[in-house]
């Protein structure tokens, strides 16, 4: 755990996560405010005693991420399926065998416990039967994903749940997978199409995607779609509180876009190359949103 002063309490942040990109986004953030402000982050529930205790401190505002009771639901596989399985910014997806017609294509089967790429595996239809499904969520794969260098990608793309409103950040980053996507060799097919961090894992800003005007544009009407299926969630969340989301995209051949998950307790530390990009001008962005209550000096918009 980690504490942050900046100009004796002028802001005060404290996070028991990333603590670098906390520190650099308050940093950054520190040079436009005026006043007293406190921030906790905790990647569980904040400490309610440490809560108290700031309070005690009499900031001109103060600020905890919201509970994870909160947003646990839009993590979770299954329950992400029964909210927005309607939506046409979510893949094809089921709950079991019965509902799928379509022989041909190929399927992802994530459980509900997984993180990250643990618990994610893709399969025919005939090797699907086999497969253990209990507590799994089913995501039928398009046929036509958007490739960069011959690779298939996803976006990571940072939200901001904060005072009944919606955030999304300009600045995102996309994961390639490290084989390509027309290979015809013998390999194995999880390693095409499923894209996970690992060491020699490729980090680049979505920027350099093709026709990336296009993409984000669908971007902000998905995460509008998100924020119509979540809206109760969203309403919620007070003035003193936030939350901040990770949604995974994946972009089709003709840039349209799908939310394949929300990640709830997202990762922010990630290669430098992307990281001051999103990571750090993220969170500094947040603290100023927060404090000001406008969006000017920063790259989130509101959805």
């Amino acid at each position: 755990m980690s504490t942050i002063i900046f100009n004796d309490k002028i802001l005060k942040i404290h996070t028991n996560k990333a603590h670098s990109i906390f520190s650099s986004g308050g940093k950054q953030a520190y040079k436009y405010i005026e006043g007293s402000f406190g921030i906790i982050y905790s990647d569980y529930d904040c400490d309610k005693k440490m809560i108290n205790d700031w309070k005690q401190e009499k900031f001109d505002k103060f600020f905890i991420n919201s509970p994870r009771k909160i947003t646990i639901d839009m993590d979770d596989k299954i329950n992400f399926h029964k909210v927005m399985s309607q939506s046409k910014y979510t893949p094809e997806s089921y709950l079991n065998l019965k509902e799928i017609c379509d022989k041909d294509a190929l399927y992802f089967v994530k459980n509900t416990a997984g993180s990250g790429s643990t618990g994610v595996d893709i399969y025919d239809y005939e090797k699907l039967q086999t497969v253990d499904l209990k507590n799994c969520m089913i995501q039928k794969n398009i046929d036509n994903p958007h490739l960069h260098n011959n690779k298939r990608y996803k976006i990571r793309q940072l939200v901001l749940l904060h005072n009944k409103k919606v955030y999304l950040h300009k600045d995102s980053f996309f994961t390639m997978s490290h084989v390509d996507y027309t290979n015809t060799e013998e390999i194995n097919v999880r390693d095409k199409h499923i894209i996970y961090q690992k060491d020699d894992t490729i980090f680049e800003l979505s920027q350099k995607l093709e026709d990336f005007e296009l993409i984000f544009k669908n971007i902000i009407e998905a995460v509008r779609d998100f924020k119509k299926y979540y809206r109760e969630q969203i309403n919620s969340i007070p003035e003193n509180e936030y939350s901040i989301l990770g949604f995974d995209l994946i972009v089709d051949s003709d840039k349209n876009v799908q939310i394949i998950e929300i990640n709830h307790r997202s990762n922010y530390k990630h290669p430098k190359n992307v990281c001051d990009d999103c990571d750090v001008r993220f969170i500094r962005d947040m603290i100023l949103v927060m404090i000001e209550k406008k969006t000017e000096q920063t790259r989130l918009i509101e959805i």
